[in-house]
């Protein structure tokens, strides 16, 4: 019965039927590959099959075929479905009627089981994300002034609860430097413009985000404000930036280069 079966599988199969083994009296491995799905069924016929043993049966893949994963789905279903219809074994032939069903639900298997992969995969990548430190950021703000005791030490508190590092150098202009990771930024400005300055006149609110430096070596320790106004006698107005000192200040901080790109920036943006 296992020629006829053998020989029937040939018939209905052309070129995708191969027969290895069974010299002597020993195993046959029956091998039916189904390349609409890029997969082999494998059938060891052991030598009473099928009068008094069932087969060992495996689907495994062809060259460029499904996942490990979408494999192991597929060997699952069909042991769920051969225990279902085959168990316990009364000596009927199986082959046929395995391979009709791999060709009327592995497709469907195959599908169900990329979907939960892309999702696992899509999950595990957002909690990745979410797990992993945001590299730092360096954002550079210019005002045309900032003036006001009070917004002062709101924004300086409020950079401080943000766990950012820089400073606030206040007068006309002011300039601020935020240092950490880009969220936490985007929170701090959005506090910032909805709540700091909802008390500040329209025309003292002028604020620019002139640039941004990614993946940065934060090179300050805290946030503080920064005092580097024309105190000398120099300018009638005590609140006037003394730009001389904030190069400096800049210069010492390692950030020289940030000079010319905060002032011509600001002035573009004008």
């Amino acid at each position: 019965e296992q020629e006829e079966e053998i020989e029937a599988l040939k018939m209905m199969f052309p070129d995708a039927v191969e027969v290895v083994g069974g010299s002597s009296g020993g195993c046959k491995d029956v091998k039916l590959t189904l390349d609409e799905h890029g997969i082999v069924l494998v059938s060891t016929l052991p030598p009473g099959y099928p009068q008094k043993c069932a087969p060992c049966l495996v689907v495994t893949s062809c060259d460029n075929g499904p996942s490990r994963s979408a494999l192991a789905a597929v060997n699952a279903a069909m042991k769920q479905h051969f225990a279902e219809e085959y168990d316990p074994w009364i000596g009927d032939q199986c082959l046929f009627g395995l391979v009709t069903w791999l060709q009327e639900n592995v497709k469907d298997i195959l599908l169900s089981t990329e979907s939960k992969t892309t999702k696992t995969s899509s999950a595990e990548k957002e909690a990745e994300t979410k797990k992993r430190p945001q590299d730092p950021v360096r954002q550079w703000i210019w005002f045309i002034g900032f003036y006001t005791k009070k917004i002062i030490k709101g924004f300086v508190q409020l950079g401080l609860e943000q766990k950012l590092t820089g400073f606030l150098m206040p007068g006309k202009p002011a300039v601020a430097c935020l240092e950490g990771p880009s969220e936490r930024i985007e929170k701090f400005l959005k506090i910032t413009r909805k709540e700091l300055f909802a008390t500040v006149a329209p025309s003292s609110r002028k604020m620019k985000l002139v640039f941004q430096e990614p993946n940065i070596k934060p090179a300050f320790k805290t946030f503080e404000e920064v005092q580097l106004n024309c105190l000398s006698g120099t300018h009638k107005r005590k609140d006037i930036a003394d730009l001389g000192e904030l190069s400096s200040f800049l210069e010492a901080a390692g950030c020289g280069h940030a000079f010319k790109e905060i002032f011509n920036d600001a002035v573009v943006k004008e």
